[in-house]
């Protein structure tokens, strides 16, 4: 109770009461999820109404949390009306597996047979588990990979693909144009969002990371502001583009209009092309390697709390969204790409000419997580707007971000 007690007071204290917080009136299990696109929502809600022509005994209710999800399920966490199964974060899971807030889930996978924990790619169960216990399943994964326009490579008379940082960054100046000839670049070789998201693979891939193996901030050291600055460099040189500065909401949307040759992204992108821009001709590829390979991919689990009343039917909803036929029917579409191998296997993902590039990110894909509340990671992001908007160097920034974010470390806690 202790803990749970400091959750509320340290993740929910200064949030506002939220009318998206009270228990339903109902009495029903209840299932949320943040709101996505409408093409995933009604693929979600579609997996949802196959288990529930297969189980019309588990009555259940979907609501969906529209905006600020992660805000409002922390105060519904702390005033114990939270919904009975829930999506968790595999970025800022350890801030909830640090409270005894969540119910663990290794009993009711001991009770069930057929379950198969080793079927699942190792980093996104082990991206749930806190001392020896499982306090998430995970759904689906999403490496961050690259995109490159097909047409605007041929145009640029280039037949091969960027495999490391210097071949990447060339590349990026040779599909830098001025395509009108008015003086002013109308065609970039890369898009970079301000954001600590897409740097990680380069800190990653620099031997760098964002909370050490130690549980020190790593925000600081060489390697990441190495890579921070190989990644604001792209920017400075004139050779990579802002969605702010493109009048686009996002590194996808500026890739799908072609003000960009390249961008880093996940599977979402794809039915987002599909959606938006049909006619654009793209290819996928692994990102290229600096130091060594590696990737962030994201993951996002089902978890439950430990106040919930209906723990045995959001078990069997649980079970079936992360079983073979819940996931695949989930996965289908190459929004995500599955957490268990089986369903990758049996769907014919690694011979699929765009997912299997995905299927191989995986072997060297890392989860991103950190041991702080969503509060302190809030510092990191105020530092990257300093870094791209003010022109604060990266080491002076990130130095000053590391002392605020070390005000909210969950450790031992």
């Amino acid at each position: 109770m202790a803990k749970t007690k400091q959750f509320i007071l340290f993740l929910c204290g200064s949030l506002i009461l939220l009318s998206a917080c009270s228990k339903a009136d109902d009495n029903r299990l209840r299932l949320s999820s943040w709101v996505s696109s409408p093409s995933e929502t009604e693929l979600y809600k579609q997996t949802l109404e196959q288990f529930r022509e297969a189980n019309p005994e588990i009555d259940f209710k979907y609501e969906p949390i529209p905006g600020n999800y992660s805000e409002k399920l922390q105060l519904m966490l702390g005033t114990f009306t939270a919904p009975d199964l829930f999506y968790l974060k595999g970025f800022t899971a350890p801030s909830y597996m640090s409270f005894d807030i969540l119910q663990p889930l290794d009993e009711f996978m001991a009770a069930t047979p057929d379950f198969d924990q080793e079927d699942f790619f190792p980093f996104t169960i082990e991206a749930f588990q806190r001392n020896g216990q499982q306090y998430g399943l995970p759904k689906d994964f999403n490496p961050y990979v690259l995109f490159y326009n097909k047409k605007m490579f041929r145009e640029a008379g280039i037949d091969t693909i960027p495999t490391d940082w210097a071949s990447f960054k060339a590349l990026a100046q040779q599909l830098t144009q001025d395509k009108d000839g008015d003086g002013t670049t109308d065609q970039y070789g890369f898009i970079v969002e301000p954001v600590v998201e897409m740097v990680m693979p380069f800190v990653f891939q620099n031997g760098g990371h964002f909370q050490n193996p130690d549980g020190t901030l790593g925000i600081a050291d060489e390697p990441f502001v190495e890579a921070l600055e190989f990644y604001l460099g792209l920017y400075e040189e004139g050779i990579a583009t802002l969605p702010q500065d493109e009048g686009v909401a996002w590194n996808g949307d500026a890739f799908g209009r072609e003000i960009c040759a390249m961008a880093v992204s996940g599977g979402w992108l794809i039915p987002f092309m599909a959606d938006n821009y049909p006619d654009v001709e793209y290819g996928i590829i692994p990102l290229p390697a600096g130091k060594q390979k590696a990737t962030v991919a994201f993951t996002t689990a089902y978890a439950m709390p430990k106040s919930s009343d209906f723990q045995p039917e959001a078990w069997q909803l649980l079970n079936y969204l992360v079983g073979k036929e819940g996931m695949s029917s989930w996965t289908s579409s190459g929004v995500a790409m599955p957490s268990r191998r089986s369903v990758a296997k049996e769907n014919g993902f690694y011979e699929h000419p765009v997912y299997k590039v995905f299927m191989e990110s995986a072997e060297f894909a890392r989860p991103f997580q950190i041991q702080y509340s969503e509060r302190g990671f809030e510092e990191v992001v105020v530092a990257f707007q300093a870094v791209f908007f003010t022109g604060k160097s990266p080491k002076e920034a990130m130095e000053e971000s590391k002392e605020q974010i070390s005000k909210y470390s969950l450790i031992d806690k």
